[in-house]
Formats: C-alpha cells, sequence, structure tokens
C-alpha cells in the first residue's frame, strides 16, 4: 500500500530495472548507468480486472511477489504515449536466445557509454535500445506470456485524470489510508476514482465503476 499511495503522490511510477533478455548482459558489459537506464521500463498488464487477483498469488519460478495494489490507466492511452506489449519469442528447439545475445553484443562491442551509443548509432539509436527492452524469450523454465505484459520506456508520468480506477485489497482502508498520508489534491481527486479490490466479482467491479464514473 505504501508504494502506491507514493506513486500517486508523485504522480510517477519510475523505471527502476530492466526487464528484458538483455538484462544481464548490460549488467556484466560495463555499461556506465546511464547507457543501464536506457534500458529500464515501467510495467504493466492487459489483464482482465476480474483476473487482477490471478497475478499476486505465490507463482512457482516468479522472483517477485506481487501485492494487490495498483493503477489502472486506459490502454489506448498508453499506446498513444508509446508503450508496447512485451515482446515474447518461443525459444524452444533454437538457439534464438544466443543469436539475439550475440546480435546485442556485436551492436555494443567497445560502446560503454550512452554518448558512444548515439554517435556509433546517430538514426537508431533509441530504436535499438526500445527494441531491446521489450524483447525476452519463452522457454520451459521461463514462460510469462500469461501476464499479457505491456512496457513503457523509461519514467511513467501521469496526471490524476489519467486513472481510471485505483486496485487495492481493502478499498475503505485504502481511502481511509490516504486521507491521512496523500496530498491535498488527490485527496480531493480520490472521491471521484473508483477503487476496486481484486477479490470484487464482476458485479460488484460493474456496480462500482459505474457508480463513480458516472457521477464524474
Amino acid at each position: 500500500m505504501d508504494n502506491l499511495i507514493a506513486i500517486l503522490n508523485d504522480k510517477t511510477i519510475y523505471a527502476m530495472n530492466a526487464h528484458c533478455l538483455v538484462k544481464h548482459a548490460i549488467e556484466s558489459m560495463g555499461f556506465s548507468p546511464t547507457l543501464q537506464r536506457q534500458f529500464y521500463t515501467t510495467c504493466f498488464t492487459e489483464t482482465p480486472l476480474t483476473q487482477i487477483k490471478q497475478l499476486t498469488k505465490k507463482i512457482k519460478g516468479r522472483r517477485i511477489e506481487l501485492a494487490p495494489y495498483g493503477l489502472v490507466f486506459w490502454k489506448n492511452q498508453l499506446f498513444n504515449i508509446g508503450a508496447s506489449p512485451a515482446i515474447y519469442i518461443n525459444a524452444k528447439g533454437t538457439s534464438i536466445s544466443k543469436f539475439l545475445l550475440d546480435e546485442f553484443r556485436s551492436i555494443f562491442n567497445g560502446i560503454t557509454q550512452f554518448k558512444s551509443l548515439k554517435e556509433a548509432e546517430s538514426a537508431h539509436y533509441k530504436n535499438i535500445v526500445h527494441y531491446y527492452s521489450l524483447i525476452n524469450v519463452v522457454k520451459d523454465e521461463h514462460d510469462f506470456m500469461w501476464e499479457r505484459e505491456w512496457r513503457h520506456h523509461g519514467d511513467f508520468r501521469f496526471t490524476y485524470r489519467d486513472v481510471v480506477a485505483i486496485v487495492a485489497q481493502d478499498p475503505d482502508r485504502f481511502r481511509s489510508t490516504c486521507q491521512q498520508h496523500c496530498n491535498e489534491q488527490l485527496t480531493k481527486y480520490l472521491n471521484r476514482l473508483p477503487i476496486i479490490s481484486p477479490d470484487f466479482t464482476y458485479e460488484e467491479l460493474i456496480e462500482e465503476l459505474a457508480e463513480i464514473t458516472w457521477a464524474r
């Protein structure tokens, strides 16, 4: 809950890490912090709201445990500012992982600074970073296509008007906590935002979204 309140107060979801095939390569190839940050993304899911609870349960093989808190945005809004579905490539029975990593190392051979990348690939340096920040491969031991992930390159900044709804385990407790710890602008706007629990039934979800949305 604290993380979500901080995101709402800052009106920013910060890109803190890379989540792609080349994640370990950029950590081991001597890239400068500035160049590494070019691959950082913020992550979203287009999972139906009625299935959000499936994302937060314990899942074998997943290193990050998710909590039942989040923000809902319109998909076309994310698309219009450059977000894209994560690219999952089937690596079963192929050496495509090695091919992609070899190509990556070839492009960045001798390049460890962001300035050097811009000089070497002046026409396409943004496209190269954007492409590799989206790619993952699917293997027997690593398959998260079901998460229906989208990625936005860099920090994601929003206004309260951009938020369609808030996801919180206990909507009443979350609203009460926000009254104590959120900035004045958010406190006022909170009454105009649906707050939905992952445990809501389809009927409860529709009722909450409809009641608040129609009252705006």
